[in-house]
Parts: structure tokens; sequence; C-alpha cells
């Protein structure tokens, strides 16, 4: 069985190793999988991509450079190119657990499906170190954390993929076009809760100041799908090998933030 996973990303030299590096370092899993970075940006991401050392026999990464389009355009095009029986979406400045695909192969053993994603994940702020638990808590046919799903790339056939022409609820545009009667959607914390801490949507430099929207100045709010709470994280047990990679990039953007910002981020915290 072959998985593939779709990263566009754009601009994110900053952080996009991370995600590599968490899909490199995956625990032992039995298939194969092929990794798609399509990049449109203008930074180093290219010399990064090419820098990094692939230690997983099962993995394959495939990067492409290509001409800034808009977004549900890009991954239709990656997917296309894929040649995985089940795909997911991911994104470039977010950490996959470790066990995304180790997971994903209990989950179809133990139970089958068609839909394998998860009804909670972690939102982190690099810059301050605070951690969210977000749990989503509306009565929904479908699982809204869309960089922590794999699904059947015959799904994505059926319905046609994405919109085209789209910049924002991508993921939406095809979830609205699915008839969810017709498929099995198997929650993977049921057989591997250890991806709930370890599946982390980054919030860094470009959006750290949608903060407030992400609830991290309360101790619990709720947004339209999710309950957000704080959660004390330790980052290092749940990133392995990793979390040297993400101290480095931390510490970095931590650098290059500039003063004003830094007093603004201050200010706002």
């Amino acid at each position: 069985m072959r998985i593939s996973l779709i990263m566009p990303t754009y601009n994110r030299d900053f952080i996009i190793e991370l995600a590599i590096q968490s899909i490199i370092h995956q625990a032992p899993h039995e298939s194969e999988v092929e990794l798609f970075i399509g990049d449109d940006g203008i930074d180093q991401t290219e010399a990064i991509v090419h820098n990094i050392e692939n230690t997983n026999p099962k993995l394959t990464i495939h990067y492409e450079k290509m001409e800034r389009i808009a977004l549900s355009d890009k991954l239709n095009y990656l997917v296309r190119k894929s040649t995985g029986d089940y795909y997911g979406i991911i994104g470039s400045d977010d950490f996959q657990s470790p066990y995304k695909i180790s997971g994903f192969e209990k989950a179809l053993s133990k139970q089958g499906g068609d839909v394998f994603g998860q009804y909670q994940f972690i939102y982190h702020d690099i810059i301050f170190r605070h951690s969210k638990l977000w749990t989503q808590n509306r009565d929904m046919d479908f699982f809204k954390a869309g960089s922590f799903l794999i699904m059947k790339r015959s799904i994505f056939d059926q319905y046609n993929g994405y919109n085209p022409g789209l910049w924002r609820a991508i993921d939406s545009s095809l979830a609205e076009k699915i008839d969810w009667e017709k498929v099995d959607c198997t929650n993977v914390e049921e057989v591997e809760p250890k991806v709930i801490q370890s599946s982390i949507a980054i919030q860094h430099i470009d959006n750290i100041w949608r903060r407030k929207s992400k609830g991290f100045r309360r101790k619990q709010k709720q947004t339209a799908n999710y309950l957000t709470e704080s959660i004390d994280l330790n980052l290092q047990n749940e990133m392995g090998s990793t979390f040297t990679t993400y101290t480095r990039l931390r510490e970095q953007m931590v650098k290059d933030l500039s003063l004003i910002k830094k007093i603004y981020l201050i200010l706002k915290k």
C-alpha cells in the first residue's frame, strides 16, 4: 500500500524543515510513503528541501518548483500527480505526529474505513511556547482537522477534487461535495491516542497575529467547531529526535523578529 502526502508551501523556509522532519522520523510503518512538496515561493525553501537527509527507507520525497497559483489548483495538481491509494494534505508549518502513518495502518487494519482523522490536536505558539488543545465538539459528519487526515484517493477522483481558484476554505470545498452517508469515517485516536498531543499546528511569525482567534489569550474558548483549552505540553517527548530542529528554528525566529514586532507581541501577550 502507498500513501501520498501533499505539502503545498509558500515562503516557509523558516519552518518547513520541521514539517518535513516530522514525516521522515515516523514510527516504524509498513506502507510506502511519497511526499510531494509544491513550492511557489521566492525564498530558500528549495535549497532547504534538497539539503535534508531522508533517513526513512520507506519515504520518497518529490520537490517541484511551481508558478504562483491558487492553493486549490496547486493541491489538485499535486494530488493528481501522486500515486498513492490514500492521500493526505499536510501543512508546511505543521508537525505531523510520529504515529501518523503507523496509527493510520493500525486503524485501517482494526476498523477499516475511507477517511481517517482525529477530533483533537494541538495549536502551539512557537514564539511564547504556549499550547492549546483543540477538540472538535460540534456534531459534524467529517473531521475538520484537514492537515491531520488521510483519505482514499478514490474519493478525490470521484468528486473531482477541490474547487478551482480557491485560496481559503479548501477542505470545505471538497467536504461539501461528499455524500458522507456513503463514507466510513474512522477516528485514529481510538486505536492510537498518542496522535493527539503529537499532532501540532504551529503558530509562527506568519500567523502569530491571530493568537486571539486561536484562543491563546483565554484559558478556554469555544470557536465555531472547537473547544480550545490550555495544555502543558512536553514538546521534547512528543517530537522526539526532531526536537533539536524545533529548538534551532525557534531560536532563529525569535532572533529575526524586529524590535517593533517584539514590543507588539509582548503588549498583546
